[in-house]
């Protein structure tokens, strides 16, 4: 595809205009519009014969999608399958271990919410877990800060046998260094749980080389599929043994349980291979994160230069190259009681601007997201409307 990243018509084919800016790609994503067509041709066919759909056509797609996720992240068919999201593969492994009372779980504190309360939630319901808490202390000053940090939690608490650990974390947008965390987790007998959410069309994934035990990724946010659509990888080790939350075909194999689980529209899930094609086509990994990144880079200078704030303090090589995290000046009055996310809402509501506010160190923070059809004067915009919502005089 012979198109410019940051283009007016890239923007157009994902229906951005001057009167809308997007920054905020990292939360449910956002499909092209030839994802989104071929979605609508999919629906159309199975609401034009439900029973040829269902009992025929679905099986043929959900394998097709299964074959171009294993390719894409570098993993043998029989060990991937497709799911709605990361939330629903942690849910999914979590909930088909078998644990004695008071197994630990090891969790951060930047781990993402739906996942702390899946693990909540099996803790009350029947003691299967305990959840312990590793905290991430920011600054960060090397990825060998983060290893020494686990291994002192694993060498300390003998009773933890999981970790879920986020390949890229959601509130802060930090790059954990996942391939050495899973060899310290096989070092001290630990199940590896890596929570992949934001991971998959930002890093380069082969999972076969990485070998956790479990891995979950999502495809909605990065990799331009229709939402909610993700993938869940399970070791060889663990083949036959993990069952989705609700399943007809419960005694059948993985695949099976997976490929159906009761009627509902499975249609996002079989916009993989037009999504990837279009990923391939605008570019591939190399040359859109290398757009990405530049542009955020540009951009935090810009807003933190007028906000008089600085950017989350991490080591280059733990940066997202698309998404990026920096202080808060002082909140206004009448916001300054208000979550993240109603923040995020707020800001919306004033600016019709799509940002991001985060929570996470027991303080409120901005995460800006950089896609390809994001361009320099989205930020300039996102930077008068902060200054104003901030109370602050722009700049020239």
């Amino acid at each position: 595809m012979d198109v410019e990243l940051g283009s007016k018509e890239l923007q157009e084919m994902f229906h951005q205009s001057e009167d809308k800016v997007m920054v905020n790609h990292g939360s449910y994503g956002l499909p092209p519009q030839v994802v989104t067509d071929h979605r609508f041709k999919l629906l159309q066919e199975q609401d034009e014969q439900p029973d040829v759909w269902f009992r025929l056509n679905m099986n043929k797609y959900y394998h097709e999608a299964v074959d171009a996720v294993a390719e894409f992240v570098g993993a043998d068919k029989e060990d991937i399958f497709v799911i709605d999201n990361a939330t629903t593969g942690i849910n999914s492994i979590m909930k088909s271990l078998k644990f004695k009372a008071g197994t630990k779980v090891l969790m951060t504190n930047h781990t993402y919410l739906a996942v702390k309360n899946t693990i909540k939630d099996i803790e009350e319901m029947n003691g299967g877990f305990q959840r312990i808490f590793v905290d991430i202390p920011v600054p960060i000053k090397s990825e060998g800060d983060i290893i020494d940090l686990y291994e002192k939690y694993f060498s300390t608490n003998v009773d933890i046998k999981i970790a879920v650990i986020d390949h890229i974390t959601s509130p802060s947008a930090i790059v954990l260094p996942v391939e050495r965390l899973i060899g310290l987790c096989r070092k001290y007998n630990i199940l590896s749980v890596i929570d992949g959410a934001h991971a998959p069309g930002q890093v380069k994934l082969n999972l076969n080389e990485m070998q956790p035990d479990f891995y979950v990724g999502n495809l909605h946010k990065w990799v331009y599929t229709a939402r909610s659509t993700g993938f869940l990888w399970v070791s060889p080790a663990f083949r036959g043994t993990i069952y989705p939350p609700i399943s007809s075909n419960y005694d059948q194999t993985m695949h099976h349980r997976f490929a159906y689980m009761g009627t509902r529209d499975y249609s996002a899930f079989y916009t993989i291979p037009v999504a990837l094609q279009f990923f391939k086509d605008v570019g591939g990994l190399e040359a859109l994160t290398s757009y990405t990144s530049g542009l955020l880079s540009w951009a935090v200078r810009l807003l933190c230069e007028a906000l008089h704030t600085k950017p989350l303090d991490i080591p280059s090589t733990m940066k997202s190259p698309v998404m990026a995290i920096m202080s808060l000046p002082p909140l206004p009055d009448g916001v300054r009681d208000l979550t993240a996310d109603q923040l995020t809402v707020d800001f919306w509501l004033k600016y019709a601007v799509q940002t991001c506010f985060t929570s996470f160190n027991d303080r409120l923070w901005l995460r800006i997201s950089a896609n390809i059809y994001n361009c320099k004067s989205d930020y300039l915009k996102l930077r008068d409307c902060l200054l104003h919502f901030f109370e602050m005089n722009p700049k020239d």
